[in-house]
Formats: C-alpha cells, structure tokens, sequence
C-alpha cells in the first residue's frame, strides 16, 4: 500500500487525536483540529493509505471479519510495515497514520506536533510527514524551520539532524507528563539554493528506500 500525505480534513479528526494521546499521553491537551481547519496561519498533513480500488472477495472470507476490528487494527493484520492491501468504502475515512501540524509565524515555521500511530512507527512516516511539512514551509516563503523534541527522543533528533536541524536551546521541564526537558531545534535557512540541493537528494534517497512522495492535495 502506498503511503501519501493530504491535508487534514474533518473526517480525520477523530483518529489524529487518538494518535496525539497516544503520543503525547492522556495528560496532553487536545489541539482544537476543527477550528485550526480554516487557520490560514497553520498547515495540517495527514499520511494516509492511497485508495484503492475495491475487489471482490467471496462470501465469508476473513475481510469480512477485519472489517469489525478498529482502523488501526485492520492495518497491523493486513500489513508488515506499509505493505499490503486494504478496503474501505467511500463512505468511511481513510485510515491515517500520522499527522503534522506547523504553524507559520512571520518568517518562521514551527513544527507543533509530529506523531505516527505506535503500531505503524519505523516504517519511515515520520520522514515523509517532515518533508511534506518542509515542502509546506517553502511554499508559504518561511526562512526557517523549528521544533521541540523531548530531549530524550535520541531517534527523532537524529532524524531532524539529517534534515539540517541544529539544537540551539533547552526548554525546561517542557513537557507536562513528566516535566521533562525539551531540545529546541532550527535549520539554516531553507529558501537558499544550497538548502534546496540537499533537500533535494534526502526526498530522492526517500524515493529510493520507500517509494515515490506524493504531491500534497
């Protein structure tokens, strides 16, 4: 199955924030998705299954019993990683496995939440919602890119670091869970030429180990 990113729609809201709880903990206060829809000053991607068409299947065949699992449920017996296959009506939502939300200030964009479903990390989700959220960025005219990170988060830092993030800061006891510290992080200016190159070769090593990344719609 292929992995794309849109923007978020209101169908999507009741599984994004089943994934910021489950990222954030329970004590994280829901971000206000349906009222944030129409900020012109955010950006909201959702990573997704692309739709496929419905096949056929006979009667009493194990579908038919899947279709009574949770979403997120139907996704980890059907695939290992992003591969598989699915089906869904048009009339339900399509399955999402993450989201990334950047709010745009002056020339700054700010990355507030980053999140992948726990059952579906690892697979490389996380990287395409970056660069959908760096594509976005570029596109709005920000110079630069920031973001938190638990300063325990080795794995997420790596990943931001690779996409020219620079830890200049600390916030203290920043997240409300356990009062742990949080790294802030910035990039070089990301409208440069010299930025746009190296971008440029990260979403082609992407392509090359995870598939082609759609246009965001």
């Amino acid at each position: 199955m292929q992995i794309i990113l849109r923007r978020l729609r209101s169908e999507d809201i009741s599984q994004v924030i089943e994934i910021e709880k489950e990222a954030f903990s329970p004590l994280w206060v829901t971000t206000p998705f349906k009222r944030e829809l129409t900020n012109r000053y955010a950006s909201y991607l959702v990573a997704c299954g692309a739709a496929e068409p419905e096949e056929p299947t006979p009667e009493g065949s194990d579908s038919e019993q899947e279709e009574d699992l949770p979403t997120w449920r139907r996704w980890g017996s059907k695939i290992h990683g992003l591969l598989g296959k699915q089906t869904q009506s048009d009339a339900e939502p399509q399955d999402i496995a993450g989201y990334v939300s950047v709010w745009y200030q002056g020339d700054e964009a700010h990355i507030t939440e980053i999140a992948v479903r726990e059952s579906l990390r690892g697979n490389g989700i996380g990287e395409l919602l970056l660069i959908g959220s760096l594509r976005a960025a570029v596109e709005y005219g920000s110079k630069v890119m920031t973001l938190e990170v638990r300063v325990s988060n080795f794995i997420a830092q790596r990943l931001y670091e690779k996409y020219a993030f620079e830890s200049v800061g600390i916030r203290k006891g920043y997240y409300s869970d356990n009062r742990e510290d949080a790294a802030i992080m910035t990039t070089c200016p990301i409208d440069t030429e010299e930025y746009q190159r190296k971008f440029e070769g990260l979403q082609e090593s992407y392509r090359q180990r995870r598939g082609e990344i759609t246009p965001v719609v």
